[in-house]
């Protein structure tokens, strides 16, 4: 359990897959539709998608609904080079994808909850960039390796269960992996303000070293390569340039932090995740 809220009032369920293949109704009819009825949530029939114009008018229709706390499920084919594969040929590739989230997240107010029966499909948490870009989404569940079509089914059908009735995503994680931690392994869960967090908390401690500061110091000032500076000068300027050091990163830490979780777009978020205003 964290201090974030992940809350949703509407799934939706994005489909690309062959005729043969019925797992992606098979959980929305057996289980999402009649557990979102029982327990008053909203949801709709699964979005068929032929190819990326249809992928494109998918999106856009989430962007245009009023959801402002939606979980998207997606059932594809996901190629870890291409991206997603559509069931007439075309792929998005994985950074489209981010962007196309990013979308819905942004529209959403930082509250896209995301899940993925796609093979690879982790690589939308590599395709991440917390520099300039908006958050892609607030929650994931996907996987990094190939997985069959029956071990997500097994997989979802046991979570949406758990998820619907309780509203509660980690009490839902930890029943499938109380019950069936072989399907639990295949999977990886990502909390986004996390990710954040923890990368430029690496960023700050790799930073403080006293070599690093050091290479640093001496990389500032070209004229150290033919003057060889004494301790006591290294001491003298070197308090002087770690003040400004850490102020410019914390300076950069602040802007990508206020991008990242949109507290430009929407003040209110600033409550919602408590994030530190330095990282040194």
């Amino acid at each position: 359990m964290d201090r974030f809220d992940y809350c949703f009032n509407k799934i939706y369920v994005l489909k690309s897959l062959g005729d043969a293949d019925t797992y992606a109704d098979d959980l929305y009819f057996e289980t999402i539709e009649p557990q979102c009825a029982k327990w008053g949530l909203e949801t709709e029939p699964p979005i068929e998608i032929y190819d990326a114009l249809d992928w494109g008018k998918a999106i856009d229709k989430i962007c245009g609904d009023a959801c402002q706390k939606p979980l998207v499920h997606i059932e594809m084919h996901g190629d870890e080079e291409k991206g997603l594969e559509l069931r007439m040929g075309d792929f998005i590739p994985w950074q489209k994808v981010i962007e196309d989230l990013t979308r819905i997240n942004v529209r959403s107010q930082n509250n896209l909850i995301v899940t993925m029966a796609v093979c690879y499909s982790t690589m939308i948490a590599y395709a991440i960039s917390m520099i300039k870009n908006p958050a892609p989404y607030l929650f994931s569940v996907t996987t990094s390796k190939r997985v069959l079509g029956k071990d997500s089914y097994q997989l979802f059908t046991i979570f949406y269960k758990e998820l619907i009735e309780t509203k509660e995503l980690y009490a839902a994680l930890k029943n499938v992996e109380y019950n069936h931690p072989e399907l639990a392994k295949q999977f990886d869960i990502l909390a986004v303000p996390f990710l954040f967090e923890n990368s430029f908390k690496a960023y700050a401690d790799s930073y403080r070293d006293a070599e690093v500061i050091k290479r640093g110091y001496y990389r500032s000032l070209p004229y150290v390569q033919d003057h060889e500076l004494s301790k006591e000068d290294f001491s003298k300027y070197r308090d002087t340039f770690v003040r400004m050091y850490t102020s410019l990163a914390n300076e950069y830490y602040r802007k990508y932090r206020d991008i990242f979780f949109m507290f430009d777009r929407y003040p209110e978020n600033r409550e919602r995740f408590h994030l530190p205003d330095t990282i040194f």
